[in-house]
């Protein structure tokens, strides 16, 4: 059972991707990037691509494949295997022709696959089950593979749910049955549970993480130690404050002062469920400082260790 962090648009910057294959992802992907920003070397397109990784897979969105083959050629020295965004739901991308619009047009889909394998880069798709009149998820994958990709990935929601409604897990295990090459499930992987589920459900190869990674990078080695041992353990304050700690940290050294803002929303994540976070996220969101966030984590979860090493249950951290 290979885990993977899936690509989330203004989440898989560099600094989560580092933290989540150090604490057990075996694959992290990019946000979408664009292939024309790429050929274009527009400076915010560049900056999202890794550096000095070794699991990271790039996933590219776009519509022309000679583009493709340009893009590809410019960051194949950075990437795992190049991955197509046949997947985003959201209008102002399809509108465009460009992730989940692909589907509705298999032939260019698969010569775009086409181009990027000729670049000798080994190539997957993500896909979704399809548009509501037409769900298509199997001639799709068929035409994927024909095109020379290695995988494929289906996220369990038609283009028109959005991440609304509940992710149908099915649709990977026909993939599973009818197909040759590699596939990979992704949608409502929240938990160790759910991780160990949608295995044993569709047989996938790949199991894809997304928002059940934001604010517990831990899924990834506690979903290995359920399917090895059938048992894992939850992080202790102390490790839960040591990791906060520490992705601050890598947000500020790759976005320098914008990095507080950009932790934002990890750190409502990170902080949900906890005892007396609410007071504590408010006052989060009015910090610019790094030092001065830290003083607030040590001080709150100071409190909460004391009550844990001292055999209290959760309890009220007031005074």
């Amino acid at each position: 059972m290979i885990t993977a962090l899936s690509p989330m648009a203004g989440v898989t910057d560099r600094s989560f991707r580092k933290l989540c294959v150090s604490m057990g992802a075996d694959l992290a992907f990019t946000e979408m990037i664009s292939v024309n920003g790429l050929i274009r070397k527009n400076r915010k397109t560049i900056a999202m691509l890794p550096e000095m990784e070794d699991k990271t897979v790039v996933q590219l969105f776009g519509k022309e494949p000679d583009i493709f083959y340009k893009a590809t050629e410019l960051v194949k020295d950075k990437s795992l295997w190049i991955d197509v965004n046949a997947a985003c739901p959201v209008q102002k991308v399809t509108k465009r022709g460009y992730g989940a619009s692909l589907m509705r047009n298999p032939s260019l889909l698969k010569d775009i696959v086409k181009a990027v394998a000729s670049t000798g880069m080994k190539v997957s798709v993500k896909i979704r089950i399809g548009w509501e009149d037409q769900k298509n998820f199997l001639d799709v994958a068929k035409v994927v593979e024909d095109g020379g990709a290695f995988l494929i990935t289906i996220h369990g929601r038609t283009v028109e749910q959005l991440y609304a409604g509940k992710a149908d897990w099915m649709p990977a295990k026909i993939l599973k049955e009818k197909l040759k090459i590699k596939v990979g499930v992704s949608g409502d992987i929240f938990t160790p549970n759910d991780v160990v589920n949608a295995y044993r459900e569709t047989n996938a190869d790949y199991i894809f993480i997304a928002r059940g990674a934001i604010g517990n990078p831990w899924i990834f080695k506690q979903s290995k130690d359920l399917f090895e041992k059938g048992k894992f353990s939850y992080p202790s304050f102390e490790e839960k404050r040591d990791i906060i700690k520490r992705h601050l940290e890598m947000e500020m050294v790759e976005h320098d002062f914008r990095g507080i803002m950009i932790f934002r929303k990890f750190f409502v994540r990170y902080m949900r469920n906890l005892p007396g976070s609410h007071e504590l996220k408010e006052k989060m969101m009015k910090i610019t400082d790094q030092n001065e966030l830290n003083d607030l984590l040590d001080s709150y979860f100071g409190k909460l260790i004391s009550c844990e090493q001292g055999g209290v249950e959760g309890g009220n951290i007031e005074g």
